[in-house]
């Protein structure tokens, strides 16, 4: 122990040391700094008065009197306050020093604002604060400023300096027409260092009580995954009890070798529609799940795979299932002895389940063999030869109604059918290329134009195609073709000024690309697609793709997305999509808008809106309000033809991260969901 101050003296029989003026006592980590000091050498009490600082290492606390032991660490700092960084503040009438850097605090404040009194705050009865891990506390209450906005909070947490620590999450609030007041208080729960969970109880003043739990786990550095799972008993209408549940692993097994897992589910087609919060969410027609077993070579890959979905459209069980779906694909290599040719291949078997419509079983396997030949270096030509026989187990005899699926379903026998199919054809492709200097003109260096014209033509013939199931569009019908498909693609590629020190950018900045097809068959033109991207700056980027019949019949396909961020006063990030299909009967628009008007304050809107009638599918519009400690999150959503909502959700500095905005089921992520 080591003092200094202006004067130092011993009174009495006792060796009391009255330490006066600039008094700086020093232990290991520890330093108290006062006016006045008494300390008695036999016991190690001292009691400091005075402007009284101590630092516990890093931290600082201040006090109007700290008694404190010298010899023990332990003491006892009245009115009280500690600072702990970055920005964390705990007060208290009177705070024990139980250890180094843990205190008992009684009838204290703890926030992380700067100004008096705090923006925020939670004052609490007793509390315990490991001011390097965390500060816990109970019969405590919830203050803005002077005003106690939650009276009282039985227990709170909060993390010090760590990223992880189990506690209360701010309660979430909203409301909405349908769902009445809405309220969710979620507990974080750290449950070792690779697992934590998320529990939320949830209520819903017209329609009952529930709750969500999220559990994520990392077993090693190649095994991760997650579970999550919603529950709600409408106590408030017919009892029903709906739900949701989700499962993800990933494990990469070895090198070349995973397997991915993705279960999902959901107690009746409604449960998305009406719980949901994401668009993807509310507007889904099928959860799906998958079990991928993964295993690739240099020149193979093999894929294993079962595959399941909920129908969301209809309560009939047309659900068409693979249990299971393996796949052999051997991509483009040479064949031994055979100089220049190419070998690909690809091998399936399926085994396709369904209680309501056609099921069975099929094999199908597609090889073919090419021989890329350039030609003076002016353009390749890649000829190639191949077949396909698909077998299947069951064949088409006929074709019935069912109540509630439109359409007709296939009636089928067991019956084995061999399809053998022959193809041919060629590919013709080159590029022609050329770089300009630009002199870094708008800070581009240089720019690489190329031209790349291709044409392809394939010729199919076989026997035995009717009768045949349609499982698969795309294998299971495939029509004789004697087509040639032709397309060009201009690109131009930029590369900034290549500052020192630095590699230069490069992006494209422009692609341009028109295809069309002609069947030599039944001598008809196909349709005329194009893509265009244009892309100047990072700042600005447009796409259009195009699909528009020759026929008499216009635009067939057509969706645009352009964004743009601009940057002069305040950051504006604008964003328009469209989406058109004629055969599928959508015209959708979408737009969004984003500004962040001051440090303060940030405003964001979103619109999807159905064109063909004029309504909004959904509106959002949102503000962030931030200050020094705290930040305020407030959206309201409109959806046509279901009540509004408006959510709330709350930040405070050094508490937790920005709370969501959705409740319940609309704040799991999402998965599974077409």
């Amino acid at each position: 122990m080591t003092i200094l101050s202006d004067r130092l003296e011993e009174v009495g029989p006792d060796r009391l040391l009255v330490a006066t003026g600039n008094v700086e006592i020093t232990r290991g980590k520890s330093r108290l700094i006062a006016d006045r000091v008494e300390i008695n050498r036999e016991t190690g009490d001292a009691v400091a008065q005075g402007r009284v600082v101590f630092y516990d290492g890093e931290d600082q606390l201040t006090g109007r009197r700290i008694e404190y032991n010298l010899k023990t660490g332990t003491g006892v700092v009245y009115d009280s306050e500690a600072r702990v960084a970055p920005y964390y503040r705990i007060a208290g009438e009177r705070m024990d020093r139980l250890g180094e850097s843990v205190y008992r605090v009684h009838r204290g404040v703890f926030t992380t604002c700067q100004d008096d009194p705090p923006t925020w705050s939670f004052r609490f009865g007793e509390a315990n604060a490991d001011l390097e891990s965390l500060v816990y506390g109970t019969n405590a209450s919830f203050w803005v400023k002077e005003v106690p906005l939650i009276p009282f909070v039985p227990f709170f947490a909060a993390a010090i300096r760590r990223e992880r620590q189990t506690g209360f999450l701010f309660p979430q609030f909203g409301d909405s027409g349908r769902k009445g007041f809405m309220a969710e208080v979620p507990l974080y729960w750290a449950i070792t260092d690779s697992a934590d969970a998320t529990i939320a109880p949830i209520a819903y003043s017209k329609l009952g009580e529930g709750g969500s739990v999220e559990h994520r786990y990392l077993l090693s550095v190649d095994q991760r995954g997650s579970e999550s799972g919603f529950l709600m008993q409408e106590t408030h209408l017919n009892g029903a009890t709906r739900g949701q549940g989700s499962l993800r692993h990933e494990w990469f097994i070895e090198r070349g070798l995973s397997l991915k897992v993705d279960v999902n589910g959901v107690t009746d087609d409604n449960v998305l529609r009406q719980y949901g919060d994401r668009l993807q969410q509310i507007s889904a027609q099928r959860v799906e799940s998958n079990v991928f077993v993964t295993k690739s070579w240099q020149a193979w890959n093999f894929v294993g795979a079962v595959f399941s979905y909920q129908d969301l459209t209809t309560p009939v069980a047309i659900e068409l299932r693979r249990l299971p779906d393996l796949n052999l694909q051997g991509m483009r290599q040479p064949i031994p002895g055979l100089p220049g040719f190419l070998y690909e291949q690809d091998t399936s078997y399926v085994n396709f389940v369904r209680a309501v419509g056609s099921a069975g079983q099929r094999l199908d396997f597609h090889p073919r063999v090419s021989r890329p030949v350039p030609v003076d270096d002016l353009f390749t030509v890649t000829p190639f030869v191949g077949g396909r026989l698909t077998g299947y187990d069951t064949k088409v005899v006929g074709a019935r109604t069912v109540a509630g699926v439109n359409g007709t379903v296939e009636v089928t026998e067991k019956d084995w059918r061999l399809r053998e199919l022959a193809e041919a054809g060629a590919d013709i492709e080159t590029d022609f290329s050329r770089i300009y200097p630009t002199g870094g003109t708008w800070n581009i260096d240089g720019l690489l134009h190329s031209i790349e014209p291709r044409v392809g033509y394939l010729w199919i013939t076989g026997q035995n195609k009717t009768g045949l199931p349609i499982w698969t569009e795309g294998i299971d019908r495939i029509l004789a073709t004697n087509a040639v498909t032709y397309s060009l693609t201009n690109r131009i590629r930029a590369r900034t000024v290549t500052l020192a020190d630095t590699e230069p950018v490069r992006w494209e900045l422009l692609r341009f690309v028109v295809g069309n097809s002609y069947d030599l068959r039944n001598e008809t033109i196909g349709d005329l697609t194009g893509s265009l991207i244009v892309q100047p700056t990072q700042r600005v980027r447009f796409r259009g793709d195009i699909d528009h019949s020759l026929h008499g019949q216009g635009v067939q396909v057509a969706t645009s997305d352009v964004s743009v961020r601009l940057d002069p006063l305040v950051p504006v990030t604008v964003s328009v999509g469209t989406r058109y299909s004629d055969v599928a009967r959508i015209n959708f628009l979408s737009t969004g808008f984003s500004a962040e008007l001051s440090r303060y304050l940030v405003l964001r809107n979103t619109n999807n809106i159905d064109a063909r009638t004029g309504t909004f599918v959904e509106s959002r519009v949102s503000t962030d309000i931030r200050f020094q400690c705290w930040a305020l999150t407030v959206e309201f959503i409109h959806r046509e033809g279901r009540a509004d909502e408006v959510n709330f959700g709350l930040n405070l500095l050094g508490v937790g991260g920005p709370f969501r905005t959705s409740v319940g089921l609309g704040a799991l992520e999402g998965s599974g969901e077409r």
